[in-house]
């Protein structure tokens, strides 16, 4: 009878980790729904991701990813640090109510990683980044990796980055895509110029030693892995330069999501409150809601 009631009880707990997921995608990208950002999300960015995403996600996994109306601008912004750093606050926004709203796990979509560690404090549930999952994820893959960014100015915070995870020592060199400031925008629709430049920047990388190359960006590595409107020359899209693997940023983080997902719903040990994610008391909370409560800040979803 002990070993019945047992077997029953991992199964009910099996049934409840096999349901349905949620997970909260908040992208960096801001702007107004019905305007021509909006425009560009529902029709450029989240198809493309949603195509690069859908490569290995669950069936059942549903996907919202989140855009804020304030914040984060044209990509040029995202080039000078002070700024971004004041628009992050929109990513804390936009994910504390994300339990409350039924995820399961929140994804920050931008390799920069803004209030990771910060909201990954403050929720009851997994947040990951697509730059600290795509590092930790290409130290798996080979010894030496090599990053190729969007801007020679994300250099500097990813060598933070890269100190702060421990991962110094995992990392041969980064380096700006060729051409850098011609924009990336196209790529998602007309990638050939890009995937071009990554492969020329990606192989100074490999010459230096890279084993593994990173497109440190969430607009570079769907442009990459699905090299949209270059089909013809890359019908697999480009997972490897020379030999060198990819890494496949949204594909590995969506996985990393899901399966962080599946171990706190197991009951399984997830995260610790120890020190760095330790929660304040209900009465700190109490006496921070002037800075945790802001209802100004305005919010729209595409689902998947």
């Amino acid at each position: 009878m002990f070993m019945y009631n047992t077997q029953n009880m991992l199964y009910h707990g099996c049934r409840e980790c096999e349901k349905a997921m949620k997970i909260l995608y908040v992208n960096i990208p801001t702007g107004k729904e019905d305007g021509e950002f909006g425009d560009f999300a529902k029709n450029a960015y989240v198809p493309l991701m949603r195509r690069n995403i859908g490569l290995v996600k669950n069936p059942d996994t549903e996907i919202v990813f989140r855009f804020s109306e304030w914040g984060m601008g044209p990509i040029d912004m995202a080039y000078y640090r002070y700024i971004d750093h004041l628009a992050s606050r929109m990513v804390y926004y936009a994910a504390r109510n994300a339990r409350e709203e039924g995820f399961d796990a929140v994804v920050i979509n931008c390799f920069g990683d803004p209030m990771l560690w910060e909201l990954r404090q403050a929720l009851d549930i997994p947040v990951v980044g697509i730059g600290e999952t795509a590092m930790f994820h290409a130290s798996l893959m080979g010894y030496k990796f090599g990053i190729v960014h969007i801007s020679p100015y994300n250099i500097p915070e990813t060598e933070e980055h890269l100190c702060k995870y421990g991962l110094k020592d995992r990392c041969i060199g980064q380096r700006p895509i060729d051409g850098w400031d011609a924009g990336l925008e196209e790529g998602l629709t007309d990638s050939l110029d890009t995937v071009e430049a990554f492969i020329k920047t990606a192989r100074k990388l490999i010459d230096d030693g890279a084993e593994v190359i990173i497109p440190g960006c969430s607009l570079m590595s769907p442009t990459v892995r699905l090299t949209p409107g270059a089909e013809h020359l890359y019908p697999n899209g480009l997972t490897e330069v020379d030999g060198v693997p990819v890494v496949d940023v949204l594909s590995v983080t969506v996985k990393t999501a899901e399966t962080m997902a599946s171990l706190n719903r197991a009951g399984s040990g997830w995260i610790s409150r120890k020190c760095l994610f330790a929660q304040p008391p209900q009465y700190v909370k109490d006496m921070s809601m002037a800075v945790t409560e802001n209802y100004n800040f305005k919010f729209w979803d595409v689902k998947y």
